[in-house]
């Protein structure tokens, strides 16, 4: 069976290790970003099953980063799920979901509730896919 791919995106090692590490262990294939442009050039080459996108990057936010990937055809499906450790406001969560966002988890994130989060975006994106 085939193992569901995660773009992991944040500049903070340490959350890139922690969640990678959680979601590798259950099972996920985890892919990792420390830029917005390296995002965009790994949503594009290898066209991941979800991806788990800080807003705060070192090159672009990950609003602009969400903006660009649903106005291009070949990533617009793919579920997006915001992370943030100091964007957590009304308006963040609005701009999220207004960009086409799945969920926005904010720290700390519970790690069953983050692996739930993505599997449900998956799952909801590949009915989506066999509708069309």
């Amino acid at each position: 069976m085939k193992r569901n791919v995660v773009l992991l995106v944040d500049d903070n090692q340490t959350h890139l290790y922690s969640l990678g590490k959680h979601l590798a262990g259950s099972g996920f294939e985890v892919l990792h970003a420390h830029s917005g442009s390296m995002a965009l050039q790994i949503a594009l080459s290898t066209s991941p099953d979800a991806i788990l996108l800080d807003i705060n990057l070192p090159d672009m936010t990950g609003f602009g980063i969400c903006q660009q990937l649903k106005a291009d055809p070949r990533t617009k499906s793919i579920p997006v799920v915001f992370h943030s450790a100091t964007y957590d406001t009304a308006s963040a969560r609005s701009q999220a979901a207004e960009l086409g966002a799945v969920s926005f988890l904010s720290y700390p994130i519970n790690v069953e509730h983050l692996e739930n989060v993505i599997k449900g975006a998956i799952a909801h994106a590949r009915q989506n896919h066999l509708q069309s």
